[in-house]
């Protein structure tokens, strides 16, 4: 086998945040930050960590072994990473035929309309923050964020502060928020691009790792809540549809079913109508006895009511459930279609359910798992905190991370197809527009993002009562009250909390300042 050099994650995911101060993203031993909030109450930014490791795969590309390469290893990193946005010279998303602010589609006609500083590089252990400083929308400075290195040398990425604006500058009655996702001549801080590193080896050799890339989205506000289809599972779908992966014979209980499951019984801490599907001792509450669901021998009738609800991933077109009463359909998300349709599991998520109806899956319930490399485990943690659809346009990244076109390999971007900021260019512009828009929809009863932009919540101080999230907020712009412009950084966050009665999950560090 032939050692390569590779950057994990290969997808790091990094947020915004008003503060300087940052915390990192989910990694293997790394714990949650006490607080997601300074000492002065500004959110703190998710950085995204990346390393490189020696590896050792098998020839179908299977991880046997992986050493980390780092400072105390003599070894010397140059990182460069090369943040852009691309949004406002992107095709509009409601018509892709045109562009957003007439732009052309030749980058060097719409140099004015994309956020691009070029690279940044450091090196070594301890470097300090290098900024994404020079970029410009309009002739309007933009920030991009910033990078740096830890002890061991390990690449640090910090995105933006979270200013949206547009030029002129707000306010601007020339210039208002011109729906969901749409709006000429305004930008925000998002952006994504490449990350690339030299090392060189303590012997004196000279090595070029894999290239990874880094995305920058919204903050995430239920960070311990993860979203039904994550960005991870739809990675791993694209990469078994293209014969890269390949699905177990047997799904693993606690590793292909299970998270669905408790996926769908987390939603009842932030959607009050899926409370009254996932909750207490309703057939919905997956998790009053995993036990029953996890027994090979006995495969569990709850199983077939599950699959009946959903739509069935592994046909092409996706039909709708089998389920005739449409308001039984779940999961009670939004597909790309933004009607009554609901969100289908990808295939390989499906396949593993029927898997599971069928009793054709491993009862590990009470079994260790096998231990994950490192690397393996950097790539999944990273992209399991994002959203996996619906992209309408997207929370992280778009409808281009269903494209097999997009990748290299599994959970790598191809840094040679793609430009840097192109992963983000067709998210909403800007992105507060989409996250006030995107709330539970009463009629049809359907919801959007509820696991990383809650519709409601459990106040801290009252958990027994459900309250609106984004309560306070008048609307995505508005000149005289608190709106999403504006408000977003103050909203309340939803973390996990053990109690007498169990565990629950509720809002806390909500601005104290902000509107009832």
């Amino acid at each position: 086998m032939a050692t390569t050099f590779e950057i994990h994650p290969g997808i790091g995911i990094a947020r915004l945040g008003t503060s300087d101060q940052f915390f990192l993203g989910p990694e293997p031993g790394v714990a949650a930050p006490e607080k997601y909030r300074d000492n002065a109450g500004a959110l703190k930014r998710q950085a995204a960590r990346f390393r490189v490791f020696s590896c050792e795969r098998d020839p179908d590309g299977k991880l046997v072994s992986a050493t980390e390469i780092d400072a105390s290893s003599g070894a010397e990193i140059t990182w460069t990473v090369h943040l852009a946005n691309r949004k406002g010279a992107a095709p509009v998303f409601v018509n892709p035929t045109a562009r957003r602010n007439n732009a052309t589609g030749d980058d060097a006609l719409d140099q004015q309309l994309i956020i691009d500083p070029g690279p940044r590089s450091c090196r070594g252990a301890n470097a300090q923050p290098v900024q994404f400083d020079t970029g410009a929308f309009m002739n309007t400075p933009v920030v991009l964020g910033d990078v740096r290195t830890d002890e061991a040398g390990r690449l640090i990425v910090c995105g933006g502060k979270g200013i949206s604006d547009s030029v002129p500058a707000q306010p601007n009655p020339s210039r208002p928020i011109q729906g969901f996702a749409d709006s000429n001549g305004w930008y925000d801080d998002i952006s994504d691009g490449p990350v690339k590193a030299v090392v060189k080896l303590a012997n004196g050799q000279e090595v070029t790792a894999a290239t990874a890339w880094v995305i920058v989205g919204p903050p995430d506000f239920a960070p311990e809540i993860h979203n039904l289809v994550t960005l991870y599972d739809l990675a791993f779908d694209v990469a078994v549809s293209e014969g890269t992966l390949t699905l177990p014979a047997q799904p693993s209980f606690t590793r292909d079913i299970q998270p669905i499951l408790q996926r769908a019984v987390n939603y009842q801490w932030v959607n009050s109508f899926s409370s009254g599907g996932h909750s207490g001792d309703r057939p919905g509450n997956f998790a009053m006895d995993w036990a029953a669901l996890a027994d090979p021998d006995n495969p569990p009738t709850e199983a077939q009511t599950v699959l009946r609800r959903l739509r069935d991933a592994t046909k092409n077109p996706v039909p709708n459930p089998a389920e005739p009463n449409k308001r039984r359909w779940m999961p009670r998300l939004h597909d790309e279609n933004n009607d009554e349709r609901v969100l289908p599991l990808t295939r390989s998520q499906y396949t593993a359910l029927q898997q599971w109806a069928a009793g054709n899956f491993i009862g590990d319930l009470d079994i260790e798992p096998p231990a994950e490399l490192l690397p393996d485990a950097l790539d999944r943690m990273a992209l399991q905190g994002c959203s996996g659809g619906a992209f309408f346009p997207g929370i992280e990244a778009g409808r281009i991370m269903k494209d097999p076109r997009t990748y290299s390999a599994p959970f790598r971007l191809d840094a040679d197809a793609l430009k840097p900021g192109a992963i983000t260019a067709g998210n909403a512009l800007p992105w507060q527009a989409d996250f006030d828009a995107c709330e539970w929809d009463p009629q049809p009863f359907i919801a959007w993002w509820p696991a990383q932009r809650p519709d409601h919540v459990r106040p801290e101080g009252s958990p027994t009562l459900f309250r609106d999230w984004d309560r306070g907020i008048s609307g995505v712009m508005n000149d005289t009250d608190v709106d999403m412009m504006d408000g977003w950084s103050r909203l309340g966050i939803v973390r996990r909390r053990t109690t007498a009665a169990g565990e629950i999950f509720v809002e806390t560090e909500r601005d104290p300042t902000m509107p009832e």
